[in-house]
């Protein structure tokens, strides 16, 4: 069964492409959150705000993309990014309230 993922790309102010994630991100649905990101080119913006889990294969689509994307996590998914070392790769923040 797969768990719940909705994915909506547009663009952000500043023309780059942007990916917001609802719901959860596992083994289930990996493969369409990737695909989301290699339908798009250049810098990329990942809004994780709405994210409740995510796992390693999730964790896996992030890493390969560390280098094109910024991340834009809650406080839930903060911590999990910055043990993971992704934050070391890609800039992580916060969502501005």
């Amino acid at each position: 069964m797969t768990t719940p993922l909705t994915l909506t790309k547009t663009v952000d102010p500043q023309g780059r492409s942007a990916i917001k994630a609802v719901g959860e991100i596992d083994l289930s649905n990996a493969e369409a959150f990737a695909a989301a990101f290699a339908d798009t080119t250049g810098p990329l913006v990942v809004d994780l705000t709405e994210v409740q889990y995510i796992d390693s294969a999730g964790m896996s689509v992030l890493f390969t993309h560390a280098g094109r994307a910024e991340l834009i996590a809650n406080p839930l998914l903060t911590p999990i990014l910055e043990m993971s070392g992704l934050t070391s790769l890609t800039t992580v923040r916060e969502k501005e309230v």
